[in-house]
């Protein structure tokens, strides 16, 4: 006996499943678990607006709605267009990939058949007699063209071109039913996503806004339905104590209070203390670079290669930038940490560097227990250069490495840790009128990962302008 599979038009699927809520809850699967939606996922695929706007927690399932609500319109509807724009390349690939495991997932008679199948674009043919294109297509930080249909900007508040993303997507929408969504964690109270949050500059009555913190997100909360009754008078602490489940309390431990409320409560931190605003880093940051990890990766130089190292201490990791520079410009070429890695394996790591790559200058923090590696290796390597961390060289480099992100004389790679560890130096004067350079510590260390790139890309003083104390050229603000 043979079983055959009866293909189901649009049609039978409104029957089935009229809406995109409906259509995910009876058929879609992921990882072989049946799709089960939290209140605030409802409420989403329940709004119409032309312009949704959410502010979100980081980690609560918006790239996977998104797919969701893509793959479901794609076979509810006889032709529909959706495009994924994203934070970077890996993003957008990560989004392709979540809805082509749901078309896999989903029972074969309510298939449409995949026709195009690549990282960055899935097309699926209607079962109709007619047969019609469905789209969903994914890429970078761009303005999409050409297209019309539903348009989702997912961490709008990190792009280096958000104001022209927004301003083209708007165009896709003009001649179609489609939608137009802006979702992102914030990012300060900067940018064109600030702007249609909070309407603190002017209004935007068209668009329908969305708040999602962590306490609505059943993976991080005990009890999601008392948590929205009482968490808004709580404080955060309070909050987390109360209804956090561990990995999130383990989040709150290791992050500023304020990183914290950013990433996780919705709140739009002021950047006024910050000495790197994003302004002035986002656009010295690029998708389209390669950053290795082990020194054999890197392709030989056409310019010189400096190299920083920032020591750890007891709770913090050691943190190795390698850069390429060429007529004043630095491009990042290697980022590695190491993390509870003894400090005999850590010399043996660099020793490995220096023996791999024509490496110019190493610049080591040889303060406190980072003495005995500095040593070590400059007996041995003469480009290695011992570092004291004092106020007047944190000074400095903190100022050479201002004036390279004013300058864009300085390619980093589209990463959120190396962008926030950047952003949270802080410029303060302290009573004794003395300026201090640092971050707040964390349970992952204390900006180690600014420091290792701000001691490469220093600039390099002659014998007299080293002396401690000197400083070059100054940056105020």
């Amino acid at each position: 006996m043979t079983l055959g599979i009866v293909k189901r038009t649009e049609a039978e699927f409104l029957a089935w499943a009229s809406n995109e809520r409906g259509f995910a809850e009876a058929l879609m699967s992921f990882d072989g678990d049946p799709v089960a939606l939290d209140t605030y996922q409802r409420q989403f695929l329940a709004d119409r607006s032309r312009f949704r706007w959410v502010t979100k927690s980081r980690q609560v399932g918006f790239s996977f709605l998104f797919a969701l609500e893509a793959l479901a319109r794609c076979h509810l509807r006889e032709k529909h267009t959706a495009v994924f724009v994203s934070y970077n390349l890996d993003d957008a690939k990560e989004k392709i990939l979540i809805a082509r495991q749901m078309h896999e997932e989903l029972p074969l008679a309510y298939q449409k058949r995949l026709i195009v199948d690549s990282k960055t674009e899935l097309a699926f043919e209607s079962n109709g007699a007619v047969k019609r294109i469905s789209r969903i297509l994914s890429h970078p930080s761009k303005a999409p063209r050409g297209k019309k249909g539903d348009v989702y900007l997912d961490e709008l508040a990190h792009y280096v071109n958000d104001r022209e993303v927004y301003r083209g997507s708007t165009a896709l929408i003009l001649r179609s039913a489609g939608q137009l969504t802006g979702c992102s964690t914030p990012l300060g109270r900067r940018g064109i996503f600030w702007e249609i949050a909070n309407e603190e500059l002017r209004k935007y009555p068209h668009h329908a806004r969305q708040f999602v913190p962590w306490w609505l997100c059943r993976f991080f909360c005990v009890d999601t339905r008392a948590a929205a009754a009482q968490s808004e008078h709580l404080s955060t602490e309070e909050r987390v104590m109360r209804f956090g489940r561990p990995d999130l309390i383990e989040q709150f431990d290791s992050l500023p209070l304020d990183d914290f409320q950013q990433e996780f409560e919705g709140r739009f931190v002021d950047e006024t203390y910050s000495f790197y605003p994003y302004e002035l880093i986002l656009p010295c940051t690029t998708d389209d670079l390669t950053v290795y990890t082990d020194p054999t990766s890197v392709r030989a130089p056409e310019g010189r290669i400096v190299a920083g190292f920032d020591v750890g201490r007891t709770r913090d990791r050691s943190e190795l930038a390698v850069f390429e520079e060429i007529e004043g410009r630095f491009t990042c070429r290697m980022l590695r940490s190491f993390e509870g890695t003894p400090f005999a394996e850590q010399e043996a790591e660099l020793r490995r560097l220096l023996g791999t790559l024509p490496v110019a200058r190493l610049s080591i923090d040889r303060s406190g227990i980072g003495m005995n590696l500095a040593e070590n290796l400059a007996r041995d390597f003469p480009q290695v250069v011992g570092e004291n961390f004092t106020s007047d060289t944190k000074e400095r480099w903190a100022t050479d490495f201002k004036i390279l992100l004013q300058r864009r004389d300085i390619t980093l790679p589209r990463d959120r840790e190396l962008v926030g560890q950047i952003h949270a130096i802080k410029r303060r004067v302290l009573p004794s009128g003395n300026v201090s350079f640092d971050a707040e510590r964390n349970a992952r260390g204390h900006a180690d990962k600014f420091w290792a790139v701000a001691l490469a890309c220093q600039k390099e003083r002659n014998a007299v302008a080293a002396r401690p104390g000197g400083i070059g050229v100054r940056v105020i603000g």
